[in-house]
């Protein structure tokens, strides 16, 4: 339990905390509460899952570790059961006396804001002698949601679900990042190298490493945190569409701009701006982008007066951004900006057997939580494929395969024919075989092509600038051929 002064620093002038300690940034988070709504005190409750009692996680309290409110007891009891914000004196009952006891501190007032996930009250943020006023209630509300997201994100909230014995010891790690391998280590400690920094970040890593993630978690851990995580997907839109997702444009500045619109550079202004498959953008584009960060300001389509921007560029990119350069495919001065520090993320079966059982457990009980299952266990033979699988789709892979088993099992046991591997042998990490069958039923050539397709986009996440490469068509064919096969 971590307890500190409520008149600690903020989390731009404090040290970066490790990435694992979740506690501390949960902390740092309260004390900014605290000032933002010029409460003397503030607490950060959650339920737990066995005796429904709200337990404090983080708290300034004074030679105590925690306080355990039991189930409907005083005002944090009504916020967790009634599921809205409520104010002691006034439509609240009062603060549990033991509680309030055990803190050796009375409160004049108590505002209480409950913090959701996935829809569903899992805590309460206790403010004590918060002004009574309808913008400290909005202040509040808004703080509450901050930590909701942060709780989810952290995958903090697998821990408010009743749990099964534990078959693997779980590293809980910010922004739902979860790993303890040298290789996946080496990535968190780039991020905490840089993450408070204004340089640029370019991540590299197969499809399905976790890119976003690790985006997620440099924005979080930055000076930025308070501003907007915009993120721009380099690979999903043709050229002309991307241009405008950017830039924005002006009125009239194509048939049917009917009104001016900001561009994601515009949205991200005093925040981060996150472009995946970076990759994927035409020379143009890469072009006008550099312009943007050398100036910092953005020209909208259609004209009009240049508009500032404050951002952080973080990139990702699954191809080798050095040989494009080589190619003459990708501008190196833009390359340069991009890459002031890159983190290379591994491949799922670079990280170890002990991952990848973390990652089993994670996600079997996420996607149990979240589909109403129970899962009471794994059985050897079942993990045993799991670790001898290639994972080729990474992280996301493995998520998409363990949510289909945990539907698909019947009394909670996750047996190895549940699991919806290609039924094919991995030799030195290479799959061979033919995992779908797709010529048994002699298909005629559209039909092979439908269906080849089908598998790519659903097999890489509808990423299209992915399946294009592979497919080795240009994106504005695939464009085409999904949209007449009904796939886009």
């Amino acid at each position: 339990m971590t307890t500190a002064s409520p008149d600690g620093r903020d989390s731009s002038d404090d040290a970066l905390a490790p990435l694992e300690d979740l506690d501390r940034t949960l902390m740092r988070l309260l004390d900014r509460v605290c000032r933002q709504v010029g409460a003397s005190r503030a607490s950060l409750f959650l339920r737990d899952p066995v005796t429904h009692e709200a337990v404090t996680r983080v708290a300034h309290l004074e030679g105590r570790d925690e306080i355990r409110v039991p189930a409907g007891r005083g005002i944090v009891g009504a916020v967790l059961a009634q599921d809205r914000t409520m104010r002691w004196p006034g439509d609240a009952p009062a603060p549990d006396a033991e509680s309030l006891a055990s803190a050796g501190y009375v409160p004049t007032s108590v505002l209480a804001v409950p913090l959701r996930v996935d829809g569903s009250p899992v805590g309460v943020l206790e403010l004590l002698d918060a002004p009574d006023d309808a913008d400290t209630r909005v202040l509040a509300e808004r703080m509450g949601q901050r930590l909701s997201h942060r709780i989810d994100a952290s995958s903090l909230h697998v821990q408010l679900v009743p749990r099964g014995e534990r078959t693997a010891r779980l590293d809980y790690l910010a922004e739902g990042i979860i790993g303890a391998s040298p290789a996946i280590q080496a990535a968190f400690q780039r991020v905490e190298q840089v993450a408070d920094t204004e340089a640029g970040v370019l991540i590299t890593g197969e499809t399905g490493t976790g890119k976003e993630l690790f985006a997620r978690a440099i924005h979080a851990h930055s000076k930025r945190a308070s501003g907007p995580l915009v993120k721009v997907d380099c690979g999903a839109l043709p050229e002309e569409i991307l241009e405008n997702e950017l830039f924005g444009h002006e009125k009239g500045a194509f048939t049917g701009a009917d009104s001016a619109a900001a561009g994601r550079l515009e949205q991200a202004h005093g925040g981060t701006l996150f472009l995946d498959e970076v990759g994927e953008l035409s020379l143009t584009s890469q072009t006008r982008l550099l312009r943007v960060l050398q100036d910092r300001e953005v020209q909208r389509l259609g004209g009009g007066k240049p508009r500032p921007v404050d951002i952080r560029i973080v990139a990702a990119t699954h191809r080798d951004l050095a040989a494009m350069v080589r190619e003459g495919r990708f501008r190196a001065d833009l390359f340069h900006r991009l890459q002031v520090v890159r983190i290379r993320l591994p491949a799922l079966r670079e990280r170890g057997h002990d991952d990848i059982l973390r990652l089993v457990e994670h996600f079997t009980a996420e996607h149990a939580r979240r589909h109403g299952r129970t899962v009471r266990r794994i059985p050897a033979d079942t993990q045993d494929a799991l670790l001898a699988w290639a994972w080729p789709g990474n992280v996301r892979e493995l998520s998409h395969v363990l949510e289909a088993a945990v539907v698909l099992s019947r009394d909670g046991v996750l047996r190895r024919e549940l699991l919806e591997l290609e039924s094919v042998v991995a030799v030195d990490g290479a799959r061979t075989g033919d995992p779908f069958g797709v010529f048994a039923d002699e298909p005629t050539m559209a039909e092979l092509e439908s269906r080849y397709l089908e598998w790519l986009m659903d097999h890489h996440d509808g990423q299209k600038a992915v399946v294009a490469e592979i497919a080795g068509i240009g994106r504005t064919t695939l464009w085409r051929k999904l949209k007449a096969l009904g796939l886009d």
